[in-house]
């Protein structure tokens, strides 16, 4: 296993694609921050709730992670190198955990730059239009483990749906259309229902407000259980279907 984990995580390292992922997650956060810090005004961004909204544009982070951990997994048969991958290592249960594992850990990465954006950018605004600080530390803290772990425990969902899937633009539609058709269309029709779907509880996780969303303890334990679904439907398929 653990050389199977280094293995994915030079290939990690190597690839072009996954540098540009974390690029865009820069661009994506700051645009988010900078939008909303510009379009509150005064009275609305010296409130807790909207500096939480402000600095919860670090969960922009987490749709990237996804894609990632996507890239991951679909790649592999994009390019034909699935075959050596499991000549060199023919337990798939092991080549799977290390795509899991590694995609985790690049999720990390990606959250830890989101925040890190966001609240340096989100105190330069703050700063800049003079207003204070009202986020609790409390807050702060949500706000940063939630957006850091659920963007690991999103890139391993995404590693699942690329072995669910296998063609890589077919999952990245999929994911895109499932965003914008299912997740955010059942949240706001039935909230009640959509708060347990995997988007809305990485926001609870993350701390972000809204009447309809899960408490972030709530969140994590509904992210999570999603993670572990997918990830034992993702070495179901890998066990018992052929490589292309």
């Amino acid at each position: 296993m653990t050389a199977q984990l280094r293995s994915e995580l030079l290939k990690l390292r190597s690839t072009r694609t996954t540098i540009g992922l974390l690029l865009t997650t820069v661009g994506v956060v700051l645009l988010g921050v900078v939008a909303q810090g510009l379009s509150f005004t005064l009275a609305e961004l010296a409130s807790e709730d909207k500096q939480r909204d402000l600095f919860g544009s670090a969960t922009g982070a987490i749709l990237l992670a996804i894609f990632a951990g996507v890239i991951v997994m679909t790649s592999e048969f994009r390019y034909g190198t699935m075959r050596p991958t499991l000549f060199a290592e023919p337990r798939r249960r092991i080549v799977v955990g290390a795509k899991l594992a590694a995609s985790a850990l690049v999720g990390l990465v990606f959250g830890a730059v989101g925040v890190a954006v966001a609240l340096g950018a989100g105190e330069a605004i703050l700063v800049g239009r003079d207003v204070d600080f009202a986020i609790s530390e409390g807050n702060v803290a949500t706000l940063v483990v939630g957006t850091i772990v659920g963007s690991a425990l999103c890139a391993m969902i995404g590693v699942a749906v690329g072995a669910l899937i296998r063609n890589q633009v077919g999952a990245i539609i999929a994911l895109a259309a499932y965003s914008l058709a299912v997740d955010a269309v059942l949240f706001a029709a039935v909230p009640s229902l959509g708060r347990y779907l995997p988007a809305q509880a990485s926001n609870a996780f993350a701390g972000l407000t809204g009447p309809d969303l899960l408490s972030p303890a709530a969140g994590a334990a509904v992210l999570g259980a999603w993670t572990i679904v997918f990830a034992a439907f993702a070495f179901l398929r890998t066990e018992r279907t052929d490589t292309p």
